[in-house]
């Protein structure tokens, strides 16, 4: 059985890296304390329905994918598109920094 914590956290985690967000940013984003976004993904607190929208808003996911278990999966992807887009562009620019030099 799956424990719905468990993918709260996991999900929240992994989709705050991505974009890029410290649990502070996050809190900011959704007004509330660093410690309870800390809360959540260990486990400790779980959040309210209004929180929850709030967070799925704030991550740019739909509320029912943060307990999706395809999520993460979905976010690999993503994490490997985000890497290859960056390498790529930093190969164009050494390429052109060497070309015009």
């Amino acid at each position: 059985m799956t424990d719905i914590r468990s993918v709260l956290a996991e999900n929240m985690k992994n989709r705050r890296k991505i974009l890029n967000l410290s649990q502070a940013e996050l809190a900011e984003k959704i007004g509330t304390a660093p410690n309870y976004i800390s809360k959540i993904e260990s486990k400790k607190q779980f959040p309210s329905v209004q929180m929850i929208e709030s967070i799925a808003d704030a991550l740019k996911v739909d509320t029912v994918d943060l307990f999706s278990l395809k999520l993460e999966k979905t976010q690999s992807l993503e994490t490997i598109q985000e890497t290859l887009l960056k390498k790529m562009t930093a190969l164009v620019k050494t390429t052109f920094s060497k070309i015009e030099m």
